[in-house]
């Protein structure tokens, strides 16, 4: 069996961010410097802050819609192409049922890699809804100073 092509698009590595640079606490522990905007906690608590960042999300969808559209088409290709060329008469009179079954297996094969692509661009644009929504709010949520 090969390998799992639209696993890997999803759960591709990405290059980590370097790490903040730290600061010493008063008690020699070592606790990173919080980022502009961000209120420092207390060592070994989370904030429970979760940022995503808008443009990886984007990019996420841009590479699924990409990457998977390409492998429907391949399959595609390859279903139109040999199992078409058979047809009805090429199975004998005790194979109809066959030949019928044949036939709409590979339609039905056809329809279904075209609504998957469809998906797939659905779900490309609702990941692009979504970083736009959090550039909204991020923009919204930010208090600017007065005049």
């Amino acid at each position: 069996m090969g390998t799992n092509k639209i696993d890997s698009i999803v759960n591709r590595s990405v290059t980590p961010t370097p790490p903040p640079p730290s600061r010493q606490t008063s008690d020699n522990q070592v606790a990173p410097t919080p980022s502009a905007g961000q209120s420092p906690s207390a060592p070994g608590k989370s904030s429970g802050e979760v940022r995503f960042a808008p443009s990886e999300i984007k990019q996420l969808g841009l590479n699924i819609e990409r990457e998977l559209d390409a492998i429907f088409k391949q399959a595609r290709y390859k279903l139109n192409a040999k199992p078409r060329d058979i047809e009805t008469s090429a199975f004998t009179t005790f194979g109809f049922a066959f030949a019928m079954v044949h036939t709409e297996v590979i339609e039905y094969a056809d329809q279904d890699l075209m609504t998957k692509a469809k998906l797939a661009m659905d779900f490309n644009d609702r990941l692009q809804k979504t970083a736009n929504n959090q550039n909204e709010a991020e923009r919204k949520s930010t208090i600017k100073g007065g005049n």
